[in-house]
């Protein structure tokens, strides 16, 4: 493939995807709007520096929330803390504030944060940011009959909490 096709196609790509991504860091840097963006760019920007990796038959989903899942895992490493369980309830409330949310989707987020960070991560790729079973599983290199059985655990686990219909 020629070097204007290829750069062509990441550019469809990162339009295609940039707002899933950005989405993907901002539920997971306590809804910090900036430090989603640098991470977005960040990781695209990684992304392109090995563009010429880039296998064309797979899909660039796949690849740059692979990309973007380590840029992550990195950048936790570098500050060096993990997200409480305390600063989940804050998470849940400054979302609804910032999104004029309903409170039914505070009490969904605030249990959602209260998980497990398995389960938490497992939903948010489903639900946030719309990958496949697939694609989660191998994500998180876990089998895909595993994810499915957290999937079911987990909203079986939020229905109980919340008394909903999921």
């Amino acid at each position: 493939m020629g070097d204007k096709k290829k750069e062509k196609l990441f550019i469809s790509n990162y339009n295609q995807y940039k707002n899933k991504i950005y989405t993907y860091f901002l539920y997971r840097v306590n809804f910090n709007e900036a430090l989603a963006e640098d991470l977005t760019s960040e990781a695209f920007l990684k992304a392109y520096k090995s563009w010429e990796s880039f296998d064309c038959e797979r899909s660039f989903q796949s690849w740059i929330y692979a990309i973007s899942h380590n840029h992550l895992l990195n950048h936790y490493r570098t500050v060096g803390r993990e997200v409480s369980t305390e600063e989940t309830n804050d998470i849940a409330t400054e979302f609804k504030n910032n999104l004029e949310a309903s409170i039914e989707l505070e009490r969904i987020i605030t249990e959602i944060y209260k998980m497990d960070n398995y389960c938490r991560e497992v939903l948010l790729l489903r639900f946030v940011d719309g990958l496949e079973n697939k694609e989660i599983a191998d994500l998180l290199a876990k089998d895909e009959s595993a994810v499915r059985t957290q999937m079911s655990r987990a909203l079986a686990s939020l229905r109980d909490k919340l008394n909903l219909n999921l």
